[in-house]
């Protein structure tokens, strides 16, 4: 009977996610970031309309201020590793290097030209809720996280 609670409320929860949750346009700002509630969320970029991105978070608007520099947030290192990594000035970036100026620039108005983000503030559940999300839909930009216990 547990079981099937909890199964309910994660449904619950990625419905909400998925398809009721307001998409938002990348505007790489701190006055952006500060927009968002300092709270638990599990969130989903969509590139040109397509889940590429599934994350959770203790705090929303912590996490919306790492996306502006990519030594702090792994969407940007992916999606630059992705688009980028065929340039001539291209560097593998770290949580200590990242990218050249010219790519930087480069990702920046990819970002702010194709992803939007969606989240939902979730008090309980929410590294279930990405753990779910990622298996449901494979996103390309997602990494597998350490807490699952499915890593290969």
């Amino acid at each position: 009977m547990m079981e099937f609670r909890i199964d309910e409320y994660l449904l619950h929860l990625e419905k909400q996610l998925l398809q009721e949750a307001k998409e938002h346009k990348i505007i790489l700002t701190r006055k952006w970031a500060k927009d968002f509630p300092n709270e638990s969320a599990v969130y989903i970029f969509r590139e040109n309309g397509h889940i590429c991105y599934v994350g959770e978070t203790g705090s929303l608007r912590g996490r919306m201020t790492d996306i502006l520099n990519t030594k702090n947030h792994t969407v940007r290192r992916n999606i630059g590793n992705h688009y980028y990594s065929h340039l001539s000035d291209y560097e593998k970036p770290s949580s200590r290097k990242g990218f050249s100026e010219h790519i930087e620039s480069l990702l920046n108005e990819r970002l702010e030209s194709s992803l939007t983000i969606s989240y939902i503030v979730v008090k309980l559940g929410r590294k279930e809720l990405e753990e779910r999300l990622f298996d449901k839909l494979n996103p390309k930009f997602s990494l597998k996280g350490k807490r699952s216990s499915k890593i290969n």
